[in-house]
């Protein structure tokens, strides 16, 4: 995260969330991973190359999900009486605990600025932390040494909260990949460090993972990793809050593939007329999805071609 981006459409989902979260019960604490700007986003002129945080308009529909939220924001965003930093979003005492960890995160201080944010929301006794880097968790074409490396989540950094008995929600940038295959690619990648660590034995409780999805303006992606079966049940309420509620209803969050959709919710992305967007992926669907689409439109062409791939994943 970069004082740049504070106050942004991205921070209204974001906060809104994390005060969901704690109106089900749970503490949460805040590490920014702060970074300062790197150089490789720059240009020689000092300009940077892309023009993050730029919506900082908040269109009236919005505005009518928390209006006073809104209003704090947009006053940071827009540099009305206050800098736009993170400090100033930390002044604002929008969660009740003001657990912020804010430390800069360096390349080669890495390992000691992590373990002083463990030691911080050990300190403040936090149930839940929320990680918010640029880009979020590590990418295989990224190197744990390089300058990128700041702007991500190592695994095993989200692993050692768990291990203190902390659940983890995790900003996530999308790739370009369809929906259904890139959750599933974090999924299997978390859940293959969590077995070759020793939590399952320490927690007697494997933890569950769970997505929440914010497409509005820019795809923002926000995944937990739970440390208790007490913490999982009050954040499946707070994502079902979200996903049913005035924030869904101006298309401000949505439930992913991966959390049990059904067919009528998938649809209700997409206007009534459009069938591209909609069928573009089909292949990508859950199996649940694309049995009842099957069923609804039994004369479209991709719709046989649907049929026929359940088929082929269902022979004897």
């Amino acid at each position: 995260m970069q004082d740049r981006y504070a106050g942004d459409i991205g921070d209204f989902g974001k906060f809104a969330l994390l005060k969901e979260l704690e109106n089900q019960g749970l503490s949460v604490g805040v590490n920014w991973y702060k970074i300062s700007p790197p150089d490789f986003e720059k240009n020689l002129d000092g300009s940077f190359k892309q023009n993050d945080g730029k919506h900082i308009d908040f269109p009236d529909d919005l505005i009518k999900c928390d209006p006073d939220l809104a209003s704090e924001l947009i006053r940071i965003s827009q540099g009305q009486e206050v800098p736009r930093n993170l400090k100033s979003l930390q002044n604002t005492h929008l969660l009740k605990d003001d657990a912020y960890y804010d430390a800069s995160i360096t390349v080669e201080d890495r390992v000691l600025w992590h373990q002083n944010a463990l030691a911080y929301f050990e300190g403040r006794q936090s149930e839940l932390v929320f990680l918010d880097p640029d880009n979020g968790l590590l990418v295989k074409s990224v190197g744990k040494g390089s300058k990128r490396s700041v702007k991500y989540v190592f695994y095993e950094e989200v692993l050692d909260y768990i291990d203190r008995r902390k659940s983890v929600l995790v900003y996530n940038h999308r790739s370009r990949k369809p929906e259904l295959p890139y959750f599933r690619e974090i999924e299997e990648r978390m859940q293959k460090e969590i077995s070759k660590s020793e939590l399952k034995q320490k927690l007697e409780y494997e933890p569950e993972i769970l997505e929440i999805t914010f497409p509005r303006f820019s795809i923002r992606d926000y995944i937990a990793v739970t440390a208790c079966q007490e913490h999982a049940k009050k954040i499946r309420k707070a994502f079902d809050a979200m996903w049913t509620g005035v924030w869904a209803d101006n298309k401000m969050c949505q439930k992913p593939l991966t959390m049990d959709i059904t067919y009528t919710e998938y649809r209700a992305r997409f206007p009534k007329d459009s069938k591209d967007k909609f069928l573009k992926y089909y292949q990508a669907l859950p199996k649940e999805v694309m049995i009842e689409m099957v069923g609804r439109m039994k004369a479209n062409t991709t719709c046989k071609a649907c049929a026929a791939g359940l088929w082929y994943q269902n022979r004897p």
